[in-house]
């Protein structure tokens, strides 16, 4: 997901404070694209890789088991071709006392996921589409999501803004962060520091209302 977003101080008129406001100006999406379609993906090559071996009549792709051992390997192996270049996958007892080890480069994950990269700049050009501004007014696009740590994923939106990337961000954390501070603001329990979030209405809405006929029948 995207969101384009203005920050500014502003000083309430009553209580004379300044706090910061950010305004949600725009936001696009896709919900079936991220870190979990490029694990899956891994996940469905090691099994794949695993059946050509032939150590076993049992195809891997029918032990639940055996799928979440490799899903859970394919989410070390994306984290880690990450920042190396390639790394064995390892798994021990993956099925039937058999264990499996397979090297993985970063350009085998880049082929397997060949027709997500064009995907990840379109969240970016629906969020801009919606606020009606152009990126020459933008400032800095901050990545987030964990999806984002993707060497791949970085180059894709790069050539595309024609500016670096904001990084100050801890990618895995900030928007489970943001949630919280949001929800400590909102509870009678917590006292933090004023965050003013002004959001966006992202789907229309109308409210119609009917005159009394005076028959006493409900106002609709």
């Amino acid at each position: 997901s995207a969101a384009v977003v203005s920050y500014q101080l502003v000083k309430d008129k009553q209580t004379r404070e300044i706090n910061p406001v950010v305004q949600v100006l725009g936001v696009g999406y896709d919900r079936t694209l991220g870190g979990l379609e490029i694990q899956l993906r891994l996940r469905d090559y090691l099994a794949q890789e695993f059946n050509a071996l032939k150590k076993t009549k049992t195809d891997v792709a029918t032990s639940p088991r055996a799928l979440a051992k490799l899903f859970k390997e394919a989410g070390r192996l994306k984290n880690v071709l990450s920042a190396n270049t390639e790394f064995f996958a390892q798994i021990e007892n993956l099925i039937e006392d058999i264990d499996f080890k397979l090297p993985v480069t970063r350009e085998k994950l880049e082929q397997l996921c060949e027709d997500l990269w064009p995907r990840a700049t379109k969240p970016l050009e629906e969020a801009l589409a919606s606020s009606h501004l152009s990126l020459d007014v933008i400032n800095q696009v901050i990545l987030f999501g964990g999806g984002t740590r993707v060497p791949r994923v970085q180059e894709t939106i790069k050539a595309v803004i024609k500016q670096e990337l904001g990084k100050n961000l801890n990618a895995d954390e900030s928007a489970t962060m943001g949630a919280v501070y949001k929800a400590a603001d909102l509870s009678a329990g917590f006292k933090v520091k004023k965050f003013v979030v002004k959001d966006a209405t992202l789907f229309p809405l109308q409210v119609s209302f009917e005159r009394d006929p005076g028959d006493g029948a409900a106002v609709k």
